[in-house]
C-alpha cells in the first residue's frame, strides 16, 4: 500500500508540468511524445505480481539515471526504488 501510494504521488509530481503543457498526439500519430513512465515499486513478491498484473509485463528495475536519460521510449512502463527515487528528484531539479 506504501509503494503504491509513493507512487501516486511520484506521477503527480512529474504529471503536473505535464499538464500544464498541450496534449502530445496519440500513440501512433506522427509527431507523438515517447512514452517512459516509472513507479516507484518494492521489490515484494506482491509489488512484482501486481506490476505484472497491471501491466502484463514483468517488473523491471531502473536507475535514477536510466529513467532521467533522454530519448527513446519504453514499450512499458519500469520501476524504481524509492532511494533511486529520491535521486531521480534530486536530479530533475538540478536540471531546472
Amino acid at each position: 500500500m506504501r509503494a503504491m501510494l509513493c507512487a501516486a504521488v511520484f506521477s503527480a509530481m512529474i504529471a503536473g508540468p505535464a499538464l500544464a503543457q498541450p496534449a502530445p498526439a496519440q500513440a501512433g500519430e506522427p509527431g507523438a511524445k515517447p512514452s517512459r513512465t516509472v513507479y516507484v515499486c518494492d521489490k515484494s513478491a506482491a509489488t512484482r505480481r501486481g506490476f505484472e498484473r497491471e501491466f502484463g509485463v514483468a517488473a523491471q528495475f531502473v536507475k535514477a539515471d536510466q529513467a532521467a536519460a533522454t530519448g527513446g521510449s519504453w514499450a512499458a512502463p519500469k520501476c524504481i526504488t524509492a532511494a533511486e527515487a529520491r535521486k531521480l528528484k534530486r536530479e530533475l531539479a538540478s536540471a531546472k
